[in-house]
């Protein structure tokens, strides 16, 4: 099974594999284990109140502060990926 980041191809609009993966280790190196890419947990953030499938990020970043968020936004800028914030899952406020 391939993942997400081999399976899209870079667009004008998506990061191609070596951007996501770029980030995704900077990520890990400041977060530790509070970054997860496994599909189950990405899977259960893709989840909303829609009639959408679902579309799991790349990874899944859980901030506990202003200041993490904020690093998170820094970090994926850099690397020019994109950020999907999660609230209760309903997907309904749009994103």
């Amino acid at each position: 099974m391939q993942s997400a980041t081999q399976a899209i191809p870079a667009t004008s609009e998506r990061p191609g594999p070596r951007a996501v993966a770029a980030a995704i280790e900077a990520l890990a190196a400041q977060f530790g284990n509070r970054l997860v890419t496994s599909l189950a947990v990405r899977q259960q953030h893709a989840h909303t109140a829609t009639w959408l499938e679902n579309q799991p990020a790349d990874a899944v970043v859980f901030a506990q502060s202003t200041a993490d968020v904020q690093a998170i936004v820094r970090l994926c800028a850099k690397h020019g990926v994109p950020i999907i914030a999660y609230g209760t899952g309903t997907s309904l406020e749009g994103h």
